[in-house]
């Protein structure tokens, strides 16, 4: 390379050994070679030069070290490591995770079902370090809604602790959503028509099969019935609607918030009262058939009781309502058995079918997009009979 230095017999050479800077020197009849631990490279050289001066100095000095220990390099510390941080296993966090629900969610905890679900996921998963709950998720054999709810919770959870420093990464963070195939169709919310919606209100409104020996008649729930079936919202938006959200003068009825059931059950004692699925509050027009109906079921009520009571004045169980009226009267009926959601299926459907905009039927239904309006109710199955035209 042009920068091998060699001086005079008895000096001090600076040469390449294997790659390496090494010096090499003739003293009193004996051969010195000190080896350095830097590249030999132009830039290294200062090095050298820096030892050569030193070992010169010392032999004028008379104090020449023979063994070369006082001119090795000291080696520079190594770079600290850093200690590894400690393991966190999942079963730690259900307790942060409930902190989370109450306190960042603000949802009680005890009364929703999936996060509850959650939080006992969190302490099944006995001494898992967090770097491996992706692979326990993957293993579980989950439907896929299952499967995406439980990692919307805990990747936002990871989030909140990754931002209050109690752990240094997300292991969701870049987790997929499983996807599926196209949604299979919910027997029991397949839409009636409306030709089996008025045999059924007839049914109900006429206790035709409500056993003779029944306490509570099935006309009991008749205008609850026909509510829901004429405007397609939700149960716990029906159960949960009160008097102070009808205006008789305005023409309008209030959909702000729900009387929804808890994993405690759908018994009123086990109801909380909630916002509206998608948060969000819609008008509906008061008609006059929706004022025949209404009516009698707000006078003597304060404005924070319910619309539509049970028998016993407290708020409608849907699932017993379900069990107990629906399902013997459609089957008396010769109609396949229905939930009490089909309802709110058989009013989009007959919304479509009869041209209303899809952008008024997302309103009315409450959806937070139209996407989701017509993914349920609007079919792209029809052959297209003729192109749109352009004036």
């Amino acid at each position: 390379m042009g920068i091998k230095k060699k001086t005079s017999r008895g000096g001090i050479s600076i040469e390449n050994f294997r790659g390496r800077i090494r010096l090499r020197l003739r003293l009193n009849g004996e051969r010195y070679a000190l080896s350095l631990p830097y590249a030999y490279l132009p830039e290294n050289m200062h090095h050298a030069t820096v030892k050569e001066t030193e070992i010169k100095l010392d032999i004028l000095k008379g104090c020449f070290d023979s063994s070369l220990e006082k001119y090795k390099p000291v080696p520079t510390p190594a770079t600290s490591v850093p200690p590894k941080p400690a393991i966190i296993y999942a079963h730690d966090l259900a307790g942060k995770f409930e902190d989370w629900t109450v306190q960042i969610r603000n949802v009680n905890i005890d009364n929703s079902f999936d996060y509850l679900c959650t939080k006992r996921l969190l302490e099944s998963w006995k001494n898992v370090p967090i770097e491996d709950i992706p692979a326990q998720m993957a293993a579980k054999n989950w439907g896929v809604v299952t499967y995406n709810r439980r990692l919307n919770f805990l990747r936002s959870f990871f989030t909140w602790l990754q931002d209050t420093a109690v752990i240094s990464f997300n292991p969701l963070l870049h987790i997929n959503r499983r996807k599926s195939g196209r949604k299979k169709a919910n027997e029991r919310r397949k839409p009636l028509t409306e030709e089996e919606i008025g045999k059924l209100l007839q049914a109900v409104e006429n206790d035709t099969f409500c056993p003779k020996r029944s306490a509570y008649k099935h006309s009991h729930y008749y205008q609850f019935l026909k509510f829901i079936f004429l405007t397609g919202i939700r149960n716990a938006e029906a159960i949960g609607l009160r008097v102070k959200h009808i205006d008789f003068e305005s023409k309008q009825v209030e959909i702000s918030e729900t009387f929804a059931r808890t994993i405690k059950g759908t018994n009123h004692a086990a109801r909380i009262t909630k916002g509206t699925k998608t948060e969000n509050v819609r008008y509906l027009p008061l008609t006059n058939e929706l004022i025949t109906i209404l009516e009698p079921n707000v006078i003597d009520k304060n404005p924070d009781s319910f619309v539509f009571l049970s028998p016993k004045g407290l708020s409608i169980d849907d699932r017993m309502l379900g069990k107990r009226i629906l399902k013997p009267i459609l089957t008396a009926l010769g109609i396949e058995n229905r939930d009490l959601y089909v309802a709110r299926h058989s009013f989009g459907t007959r919304a479509v079918q009869q041209g209303m905009a899809i952008t008024d039927v997302a309103y009315l239904m409450g959806h937070s997009t139209i996407e989701t309006t017509i993914r349920n109710y609007v079919s792209v199955q029809k052959k297209a009979i003729a192109l749109p035209k352009m004036n």
